[in-house]
């Protein structure tokens, strides 16, 4: 339930393409419907409605046959399949509930008059936006660092691809500011067309800046550019530069932004990559999408890896992060800017 308005009610149900809703202007059905227990029988119901509404038998009654022919209540209860009752037993309640309620869903992708929003919700919704699409985001900052133009790697696709190795040790390991030019404009800067550039050399749908990058630098070995000792720094792909925002002045080691896993310690610096709501949900309007933010977002780690094979750097990624502590460190508000996978690099 969800005020659909200032002075109405949205009741709604069901996952996917089958959730179902009505709005009402009762705030009264509303607490009622809120309230009751998961389990009931009609006569209760139908005696609290009749109660709490302070109508006739017949009305409430009456209520209770339309609310169940309309599919609020069921006659017989929705049982977990043994499938979905093995995502219990491991804990994962809350994504079960987002994958059933994802699952199914109908979309489609209209292509016609080359579109902002390709999507039809329910195939025959069509959801172009009557919004200009958001404005890319750019915290403050206090100072800027221009960066060189990525190194030409001149390395063998298939000698980088196998070359990949994830690295749990980066004591005496460095990088220079080269590397991270490379790494950061290769992998976010928009690169195509050469004329014009929008598009990414990772896969993504989103066009626009779905995403962003933030580089925090550890105490050692970062680049004689950078400040050190936890400086977070935002990538801007339009200007090639990293911009200073804070320095994360409560951080010890980089393993308290990520359960104490202790591989990223001493790493010079750390990348981290961040979804912008407004732009991926500009385009996706529909909760399945919340899915395609995580496929996206692995592709451009993907990508900063290779290259990062190919300049023989070390790395190690996780997305097991401590939300909490590394939106305080970067500044953002995970219901706007949320981080998603971190990866560390440096070089003996």
């Amino acid at each position: 339930m969800r005020a659909a308005r200032d002075d109405a009610y949205q009741i709604a149900w069901g996952q996917g393409s089958d959730r179902e809703y009505f709005i009402t202007d009762s705030a009264d059905l509303a607490g009622l419907l809120a309230t009751m227990p998961r389990t009931t029988t009609v006569i209760d119901a139908r005696r609290q409605l009749e109660q709490g509404l302070r109508t006739s038998t017949v009305e409430a009654a009456t209520l209770v046959g339309h609310l169940v022919s309309y599919g609020y209540w069921l006659p017989e209860p929705a049982i977990l399949t043994l499938g979905e009752r093995s995502w219990l037993d491991v804990g994962w309640e809350d994504a079960l509930d987002l994958h059933m309620a994802t699952r199914g869903m109908i979309w489609s992708h209209d292509y016609s008059g080359n579109p902002q929003v390709m999507t039809r919700y329910h195939v025959t919704k069509n959801v172009q936006p009557d919004s200009p699409r958001p404005m890319r985001r750019r915290p403050v900052r206090t100072e800027t660092v221009s960066l060189p133009e990525p190194t030409d790697l001149g390395v063998d696709y298939w000698r980088a691809h196998d070359g990949r190795r994830t690295s749990r040790d980066f004591r005496t390991s460095r990088i220079n500011i080269d590397d991270v030019a490379t790494i950061l404009g290769l992998t976010f800067k928009p690169r195509f067309p050469a004329s014009d550039p929008y598009l990414y050399t990772s896969q993504s749908y989103s066009l626009g800046a779905p995403f962003h990058a933030y580089l925090i630098t550890g105490m050692e070995g970062a680049p004689e550019e950078l400040r050190k000792n936890y400086a977070v720094y935002h990538y801007d792909s339009n200007a090639h530069e990293l911009g200073l925002i804070r320095t994360a002045t409560e951080l010890d080691q980089f393993d308290a932004l990520l359960w104490r896993q202790s591989y990223v310690n001493h790493a010079p610096i750390m990348l981290v990559i961040c979804v912008d709501w407004q732009q991926y949900m500009w385009k996706y309007r529909f909760s399945r999408a919340y899915r395609f933010v995580l496929t996206e977002c692995g592709a451009f780690m993907q990508t900063a890896l290779l290259i990062a094979s190919a300049l023989g750097l070390k790395a190690f990624q996780t997305p097991a992060m401590n939300d909490i502590a590394m939106c305080k460190a970067l500044d953002v508000a995970d219901h706007e800017i949320a981080p998603l996978y971190v990866a560390t690099f440096g070089r003996h």
